[in-house]
Parts: structure tokens; C-alpha cells; sequence
């Protein structure tokens, strides 16, 4: 690639991210850091489009910094031919000790050339693959590097993006909350998607396929694994088997199932919930729970996701769940099921252990939906020997007391506000 070109392309992307800075609303994430040293990188991961570019750019945004991202149709590189991008950085931002390498899974083999600078610069790189850091940079970089999870907004970064603060709980303020809640829902967390409509979704939808999953493993049967995904996505929040999905779409084996799974967890469209067992081989045997990493990315895909509230919210709450994992490096979420069928939402473990055990409810007004909801989650409390439960509804909340063990019920809302 021309050197002149390249150095327009990294002055165009400058110039555009700083009017972008100037016109839009920038939203601060909770609970992740981005703070790189020489010799220790950033990597932060995420879907695409969820704000990671964001996120390191408002990380170095007042100190001297060089940017390019390799998503840039006009950026056409290989790895032997990354030390333009040096040359071109020390030529135009000859102060910028941080360097944010966007994207940079789209240059095959950049590894290594990561892996050299950092030993000089403050070095961010970001991705939409999880396994960003697999393979020879996990090696190169061991005990060298920090991982940022960037995900869709959460619930309370949505209400920050309106510039609304709940305050005190009064009757007025959790109506509008309630009224939030519902939007959000439907509207997932994605920024760009509040300035456009559906389109955006589609666009989203199309690009993960086709840049992150088709063009990077190129399986042999890419129609295969397109009505896999949208099966999927119908399918939020139910268990699936391999084997099953094997047969019902006539794909070779069980194996290559997991492989698109894997594919599609890899560029974060969907990701999987184990069941849990204490013995690892069943957890690994049975079947997974999937579900969508956006509720309105699952809404408008497979609209038959939205026919039931409840579906969408036992998803956001799963989403929310994995959020707060990704902010323990110990923390894991699993579901639980008996041979009788009862079954818990959601088990937390820190360390490996069960820590919660959480049901999702969009509605227990009939005392016989909360009647089988309860008795499942005393069921997997027992089992796992959990003193207390929670069952997240829509807008209930009481406690429900038995001797040796506590179950409060509590409305989503406040749940997803909790500090």
C-alpha cells in the first residue's frame, strides 16, 4: 500500500472520530478500564459496532495518541507490510506514546507485530472475535496484556445516553423507568440503532456474518450455518442439542454443529450457557442454553423472539448476567435442570462454586406460574445448597420465606439498577 495513501486514510480517520466526538453524545462504560503501559496492552473485545473504537479513542482522547482502524475498505494490508503503519504514525503523531490498533484481526498474522511493539509503545488493540488473543499473541504476550469485554449498553448506560436519572423511587419515577424498560427492550443497547431504524439491525446482522464468520473460517456449506444462526436467534433462551440440530438441518455431524456454534459465539452473535453439573463431562454432554447478545438484534432477526415478552427479558437478563461475569474473572453463569424437568434460569459461581440461583418471570400474577416457579428454584437451591433465590418479574416484588432459605421476588428494573 502507498505510504501517502495510508497516511491519508489514518488523517481521515482522525478527523472523522473527532467530529464524531464533537456532535454525539459519548456514554462512559461501567466497570472497565482501559489503561495501557509499555509493555502491558489492551485488548478489548466485543461485538461489532458496540462501542469498542469508542471506548479506547475516549481512553487517550487527552493525551497524544495514534489511531487506525484496519475495518477501513481503503486499508489493504499484510502482515509483513504493518511497519508502513509505524512509518506513518511517527511521521504524523510523532509524540504519541499510545498507538490503538482497531480491528486489527483483519490483517492475518498481525500477531507478531504486536507483539514487538508493545515492548515501546502504550499498545490498544480491539476486535470482534473472542479469540482475539488465542494463539501465537496469547504466547508472545503472556502475563503482558489486560482484557477489556465491551458489550451493547446496559440498562443503566441507556438511561445515561437519555440523560435521565431515576432519583428517588417515587410512583412517577418508576413509571417512567417501567416505561424505559419496555423501550429498551425492544430497542436493545446499541447506540447507533436509537438514530436509525430496523435497517441498522439488518445491516449488523448481515455484517457479523459475512465479515466476521463467513470470510474469516470460510466453511464449506455457508447456507448451513446462515439457517443454524437464525434458528438460533428463534430460539433464544431454549435448550438445544447438536445432535438434534444435525439431523433437523442434515449437516454432517454433531461436530461440525459445535463448530458453527463455536463460530457464532466466536464474533459474539450469540454466546451459550452450560448446564451445570458437579461433574464436568455431564456439564460438557449436555444440552446448552443459547442466547443473543441484544435483545433488539434478536427482535428484529427473529421476530418470533418478540412475540413473548418474557422470552426477551429471561435474555436481557442472561445478557446483563454474562456483563457483570465478565467483570469477575472467577465468575461463570450456568443454568440448572432435574430428571423431573424443573429447572433454574440461571446459577452464578465464583470460583466454581454456586453462588445465586436466579429465575426470570415476566409475569406471576397467577399464583399457580408462581407457585412452579418458586418450587423449581427451592428445588435447585437444595441441590446446590444455596440459602437464598431470587425471581426477577416484571414489576413484582415481595419475599417468600421458608424455614433455611429465603426467594425474594424483584422487578427487572430495579435489579438492573442495582449499583
Amino acid at each position: 500500500m502507498d505510504l501517502s495513501l495510508l497516511k491519508m486514510v489514518i488523517a481521515d480517520q482522525r478527523e472523522q472520530y473527532q467530529a464524531k466526538f464533537r456532535s454525539e453524545k459519548m456514554v462512559p462504560r461501567e466497570n472497565v478500564a482501559c489503561s495501557p503501559k509499555t509493555d502491558l496492552a489492551v485488548a478489548i473485545t466485543g461485538p461489532r459496532r458496540a462501542g469498542k473504537s469508542t471506548f479506547a479513542l475516549l481512553a487517550v482522547k487527552d493525551i497524544p495518541h495514534a489511531y487506525i482502524n484496519f475495518d477501513d475498505e481503503r486499508v489493504n494490508l499484510k502482515a509483513e507490510d504493518l511497519n508502513q503503519v509505524v512509518e506513518a504514525f511517527y511521521s504524523l503523531y510523532p509524540d504519541a506514546e499510545n498507538w490503538i490498533f482497531d480491528e486489527i484481526q483483519n490483517v492475518q498474522g498481525w500477531e507478531r507485530f504486536v507483539s514487538r511493539i508493545v515492548q515501546s509503545k502504550k499498545v490498544i488493540i480491539t476486535g470482534s472475535n473472542s479469540k482475539l488473543l488465542s494463539g501465537e499473541l496469547a504466547t508472545s504476550l503472556t502475563g503482558r496484556h489486560l482484557d477489556a469485554r465491551i458489550f451493547p449498553f446496559s440498562f443503566r448506560e441507556y438511561l445515561k445516553y437519555l440523560d435521565y436519572s431515576p432519583g428517588a423511587y417515587t410512583t412517577r419515577s418508576v413509571s417512567t423507568i417501567k416505561k424505559h424498560l419496555e423501550e429498551y427492550l425492544a430497542r436493545g443497547g446499541y447506540p447507533t440503532a436509537y438514530k436509525s431504524d430496523s435497517g441498522f439491525y439488518l445491516a449488523l446482522y448481515s455484517d457479523i456474518l459475512q465479515k466476521d464468520i463467513l470470510a474469516r473460517y470460510r466453511p464449506k456449506r455457508p447456507q448451513e450455518l446462515k439457517d443454524l444462526a437464525r434458528l438460533l436467534l428463534s430460539n433464544s433462551g431454549l435448550e438445544v442439542s447438536f445432535n438434534k440440530l444435525k439431523i433437523a438441518f442434515n449437516i454432517a455431524s454433531a461436530n461440525t454443529v459445535g463448530k458453527y456454534v463455536a463460530y457464532l459465539e466466536a464474533a459474539f452473535l450469540i454466546f451459550t450457557v452450560n448446564r451445570f453439573s458437579f461433574k464436568l463431562k455431564e456439564q460438557l454432554l449436555a444440552p446448552k442454553k443459547i442466547y443473543c447478545i441484544d435483545t433488539g438484534l434478536a427482535a428484529t432477526i427473529a421476530p418470533s423472539t418478540s412475540t413473548g415478552k418474557g422470552r426477551l427479558m429471561e435474555n436481557l437478563v442472561a445478557i446483563e448476567l454474562s456483563r457483570r461475569a465478565a467483570w469477575k474473572k472467577d465468575s461463570q453463569l450456568c443454568y440448572w435442570k432435574d430428571y423431573s424437568g424443573h429447572e433454574v434460569d440461571f446459577i452464578t459461581l465464583e470460583g466454581g462454586k454456586p453462588k445465586q440461583a436466579i429465575q426470570s418471570c415476566y409475569d406471576v400474577s397467577n399464583p399457580l406460574t408462581l407457585e412452579r416457579e418458586i418450587k423449581s428454584l427451592r428445588l435447585g437451591m437444595k441441590e446446590l445448597r444455596l440459602k437464598n433465590g431470587v425471581v426477577l418479574t416484571w414489576d413484582e416484588e415481595k419475599k417468600v420465606k421458608q424455614p433455611g432459605s429465603e426467594i425474594l421476588l424483584i422487578p427487572l428494573w430495579k435489579w438492573l439498577l442495582e449499583p
